[in-house]
């Protein structure tokens, strides 16, 4: 259980598959489940499973847990996460690649995936991370929480701080905030030039739902504040998630409590160019529209 708001495991321990890289120790899961179970009943789920870390912690402890994956077939960037599980979850476990750290798809599992966010550009991965986020976050109980572990990455001499942008973007309430020291980095073993302060550690940012689903929040005001931050197109690709296939005027009704907080006098129009991108967005009959599978 967490004692601390550092914590170190110089032992990664059994859980998982050691040769998945960024795998994470599983000393942290398990802690992060015991610190925030409140309910013996409660599902926990983990969206990205990865080298199967969680799912062997969580068989370990007797949990009632879903895990799955994009190499599984689910897609947390198209599918809902609340659909899927059939009911709300207590806790969520989320550790997501670390932007284009290491690349998954085509290099662990399979063939390289268009959806898989370790093979997106920096603009790409921070829509896709708002768009993650948004879909746990509906998928848990109020009052239950979520836990994202996220490390921060240096490119090219340029310093990302990915775990930062968590915080920004999360609409639930951030209640804790915990520095996971790193060990047996590959980056350890490397010579830099010059003054490079290597980086050591990862944040574990938990955050507890407390408002309806982001969607449908009662108070124009406090959606704002939930949602700042929120791009157009991460919201309107929110909206259309779970294979809803929605008439613009039926996404322009969810989409603006959202709208009205933005400085946007043409946010209709806005939306309308929006689902021209055939990135992300179909036309499947005039004026109506879903996502790109």
């Amino acid at each position: 259980m967490l004692k601390s708001s550092v914590v170190s495991y110089p032992n990664r321990g059994k859980w998982g598959s050691s040769s998945y890289r960024g795998n994470c120790t599983g000393h942290i899961v398990k802690d992060f489940f015991e610190s925030y179970m409140r309910r013996a009943d409660g599902l926990v789920v983990d969206p990205s499973i990865g080298g199967g870390t969680s799912v062997d912690v969580a068989k370990e402890m007797g949990l009632r847990f879903v895990g799955t994956d994009l190499h599984q077939g689910f897609n947390l960037l198209v599918d809902d996460l609340g659909t899927y599980l059939g009911e709300e979850a207590h806790v969520a476990w989320w550790h997501p690649p670390y932007a284009g750290m290491l690349q998954y798809s085509g290099v662990e599992w399979g063939e390289a995936n268009p959806w898989d966010m370790s093979r997106m550009g920096l603009t790409d991965f921070a829509e896709a991370l708002e768009l993650a986020v948004m879909n746990i976050h509906d998928a848990v109980e109020r009052g239950g929480v979520y836990g994202i572990l996220m490390g921060n990455m240096r490119k090219a001499g340029q310093y990302y701080n990915l775990s930062s942008l968590v915080e920004r973007i999360a609409p639930g309430k951030l209640v804790d905030e915990i520095i996971k020291i790193q060990h047996n980095c590959v980056s350890d073993t490397r010579d830099y030039r010059g003054n490079v302060i290597r980086i050591s550690h990862e944040k574990l940012l938990v955050f507890r739902k407390l408002k309806p689903a982001l969607f449908m929040l009662e108070s124009v005001q406090r959606k704002a504040d939930a949602m700042l931050g929120i791009t157009w197109r991460a919201a309107v690709r929110r909206v259309l998630q779970g294979g809803m296939v929605l008439h613009l005027k039926e996404i322009n009704a969810l989409i603006e409590p959202y709208a009205v907080t933005r400085s946007n006098n043409h946010w209709e129009a806005k939306v309308r160019q929006i689902v021209q991108d055939e990135r992300f967005f179909v036309r499947v009959a005039p004026g109506t529209y879903r996502l790109a599978a």
